[in-house]
């Protein structure tokens, strides 16, 4: 079964951690539902763009398996409305910033061409347009606000 033309369930879905450590990973209808608004309204978008697949590596995250990655209790990949996208270009980022409905969009570590990955959010009717950079100092991840290449 697809989410959308692109996704399947099974796709967002997957989990490497979930099979290595024997966690149910799958959503119910309340979290599909969301998946298929989030990956209607941004992993397609994105995937037209870009002209060729697109490799999810985190969609949906059941509870027990964001615990156990240590994920963030608010977690909006729990509720099926956050993906990981492998994706890193710094110039495409900015384009989903400036043509993608998001709640939350987040340049992952990398350094300032490439990200190591894209975390990008959706809450229908709330979203929040914000634009982080994840950022490793001290040993510890921190988010600041996403500032453009040339602002």
């Amino acid at each position: 079964m697809n989410l959308t033309l692109h996704v399947s369930v099974a796709e967002f879905e997957r989990s490497d951690a979930a099979i290595k450590h024997g966690i149910s990973n799958k959503m119910n209808e309340f979290e599909k539902e969301r998946a298929i608004e989030l990956c209607k309204n941004v992993f397609e978008p994105i995937r037209r763009y870009v002209g060729k697949p697109i490799k999810i590596n985190s969609g949906f995250r059941s509870a027990a398996l964001n615990k156990r990655i240590g994920g963030s209790k608010t977690s909006q990949h729990v509720l099926g409305e956050a993906m990981d996208l492998d994706l890193h270009d710094r110039e495409l980022f900015e384009w989903i910033l400036d043509n993608i409905e998001y709640d939350q969009a987040i340049y992952e570590a990398g350094n300032d061409e490439k990200a190591d990955w894209f975390h990008i959010s959706y809450r229908k009717g709330r979203n929040r347009k914000q634009a982080l950079r994840m950022i490793k100092k001290g040993g510890k991840t921190i988010y600041v606000p996403y500032k453009r290449k040339n602002a």
